[in-house]
């Protein structure tokens, strides 16, 4: 009987080490990121702000050649690509509040820096600030610029996101 768990155990191992030695590639709208500060400052961020349902933080990754949440409320989306329509935001530069009615929110994209304003990568916040906390979208975007605010003024370069 010993012998069967000792057999079970050494075959579990074996499982955990070859998948450790190969992980699973990523969904086509996936790249890998490692940002652990981008996502403990997310993190702490959104955890001082119930006014917001949610938080993400994309930037361009040294090294790479596309735009991704790099961190986020929602860990599963570490590493999604930038959707097109925030990639054409990036571009014009200027924050903005869509009304998503069916959903309650106004879903905001403010541009971000570091805290000596610069560029950290085609940089951006993303958040949803329900109706219940904004009468309209020049409220919801006054909320998510001040949060926009604390997060810049934490981000001392690009380079520590990545650290």
């Amino acid at each position: 009987m010993i012998s069967r768990y000792l057999s079970l155990s050494v075959f579990a191992t074996s499982l955990l080490c070859a998948s450790a030695q190969s992980p699973s590639p990523l969904p086509a709208n996936y790249i890998h990121v490692s940002a652990p500060m981008a996502q403990r400052l997310v993190l702490a961020v959104k955890a001082k702000h119930p006014e917001i349902k949610k938080l993400g933080l994309h930037a361009t990754p040294p090294n790479a050649a596309e735009n991704a949440i790099i961190g986020s409320d929602i860990a599963s989306k570490i590493g999604k690509k930038s959707s097109e329509p925030d990639m054409k935001k990036v571009i014009a530069a200027k924050p903005s509040a869509e009304r998503i009615d069916k959903e309650g929110i106004y879903d905001l994209f403010l541009p971000v820096t570091d805290a000596q304003g610069r560029d950290i990568g085609q940089g951006f916040v993303v958040m949803e600030v329900p109706f219940a906390n904004a009468s309209n979208a020049e409220d919801a975007l006054h909320i998510g610029e001040a949060i926009r605010n604390e997060v810049q003024q934490q981000i001392p370069n690009r380079t520590a996101l990545y650290q």
